[in-house]
């Protein structure tokens, strides 16, 4: 094997590997948490509807509990509820996935305010509407949709 083959068969390999990561970077999200399946979520300039995906900063008064677990972090959910849309948020936990106390809130059905949405998990652990409420649609940073997860 020449010198000029054993450098292509070197470059090759890791020039798609940081092609990959610049890709991922640059056009997804990877969820790691259990509020969504775990995996690699494309970026979309898609409407928001039932069922969509999206990412999105908690706002200031949503930070004070985010913050005691994630810190900068955007939060990935599923939309619920739309507005002006009838909601019912599924069933809360008093505690946390350490069984530390957790407020739930309030009120748990009614019709969701306009510019906002309704956003849960998958998991009644999940930092969604159950605790942090309304989720204001100027705080959606993207829409995605999976591209590669270990389960739906």
């Amino acid at each position: 094997m020449t010198y000029k083959s054993k450098i292509i068969k070197i470059m090759l390999p890791c020039s798609l590997f940081f092609a990959a990561c610049f890709f991922i970077s640059q056009y997804c999200y990877i969820n790691a948490s259990a509020s969504l399946p775990i995996g690699i979520y494309l970026k979309t300039s898609r409407a928001i509807v039932n069922g969509s995906f999206v990412v999105f900063h908690p706002t200031a008064a949503q930070q004070p509990l985010v913050s005691k677990y994630v810190k900068n972090t955007p939060l990935m959910k599923r939309v619920a509820a739309l507005p002006g849309q009838a909601y019912q948020l599924p069933p809360a936990s008093d505690t946390d996935s350490k069984d530390r106390a957790i407020t739930a809130f309030e009120p748990k059905t009614g019709i969701v305010p306009a510019n906002h949405l309704v956003v849960v998990g998958n998991t009644k652990f999940s930092l969604d509407s159950r605790y942090i409420g309304f989720v204001p649609q100027s705080s959606i940073i993207d829409t995605i949709t999976p591209l590669w997860v270990f389960c739906l």
